[in-house]
């Protein structure tokens, strides 16, 4: 009676069971296993461990075997098997499903394994997690340009300068404004200045290396840092960023709009704070805006 109800059970269950004899052979599997494995139960019975995965792989069903050297990965799972007398992992399926799986060895090396569908969790899971980075974006983004936001760009400044005093390298900082933008959204209203602020970001981008941190750091004014770059180069990329606005115009409801920037330049000092070095880079700005804008202007070594 008992071992009725243990067949009828395993039967029905949703989870997953096999035994594995010491030869790694499948003496027994419930439906649900073979259903994992996508193999027949009557051809599944008898298959030894090996021969299981490399029907998976082949078929490109049941579970999922990613690997480009299939030998190298089976001897790998070969001696993470029965090295301890239990062990959990998870493993998914070729359809998208997730297990959880178990491994239970007895003394004469038989192993009992079980498999929990864990797919829901493991989609909760996933849901949580692109949530979390979808906030994290939102907080360290420019909701409109999508570059760094200021709150973002202060902390990760302090760790860059800090890092090139800690190497003894060069860095500097690059303070951008973007000319005559008020009589722009004077002229063509809020949205043209809109469109504006994304195309100077996209066409900044082009010019700057994929790890340097550029941000928005108010109304129409960007800063970018460039490790690793000293003054006289930071020019360099000061004006190609001028020459690439000065050949790329917006087109905003069929009317041109030609966009320039000025650019004050202020290469960071040893030990000198991120907020002096924002200080000088700004001055350098005004400079640069004084001198009829559409330049760039470096700032002079600090005195304190």
């Amino acid at each position: 009676m008992m071992h009725q109800m243990l067949a009828d059970f395993l039967s029905r269950s949703g989870d997953g069971y096999g035994i594995f004899n010491a030869d790694d052979r499948l003496v027994f599997s419930n439906p649900a296993l073979a259903e994992i494995f996508a193999i027949e139960p009557e051809r599944l019975h008898g298959m030894s461990f090996e021969q299981i995965i490399r029907c998976c792989h082949q078929q490109q069903q049941g579970l999922k075997i990613e690997t480009t050297d299939l030998d190298h990965w089976l001897l790998y799972a070969s001696q993470r098997r029965r090295s301890v007398p239990f062990r959990i992992f998870e493993a998914d399926t070729v359809d998208g499903n997730w297990y959880l799986m178990s491994e239970q060895c007895n003394s004469e090396g038989a192993i009992l394994l079980h498999a929990k569908d864990i797919t829901e969790q493991k989609r909760l899971q996933l849901a949580l997690l692109q949530t979390e980075q979808r906030l994290k974006n939102q907080a360290n983004t420019d909701e409109l340009t999508g570059i760094a936001n200021r709150r973002f760009f202060m902390h990760q400044a302090e760790k860059i300068l800090k890092h090139q005093d800690r190497i003894g390298a060069k860095c500097s900082l690059l303070m951008l404004d973007i000319d005559h933008f008020k009589g722009l959204n004077d002229h063509y209203g809020h949205l043209a200045g809109d469109r504006a602020l994304q195309f100077i970001c996209e066409q900044i981008r082009l010019q700057l290396r994929e790890y340097d941190l550029f941000a928005r750091y108010g109304g129409e004014e960007f800063v970018i840092v460039l490790a690793d770059i000293p003054a006289r180069e930071a020019v360099s990329v000061a004006e190609r960023i001028q020459q690439q606005l000065a050949t790329h115009v917006l087109h905003y409801r069929q009317a041109p709009i030609r966009l320039q920037v000025s650019i004050g330049i202020a290469e960071h000092e040893p030990e000198q704070s991120l907020n002096v070095l924002l200080q000088r880079a700004d001055q350098a700005l005004y400079q640069a805006k004084a001198a009829g804008k559409n330049c760039c202007v470096v700032a002079r070594a600090s005195t304190l």
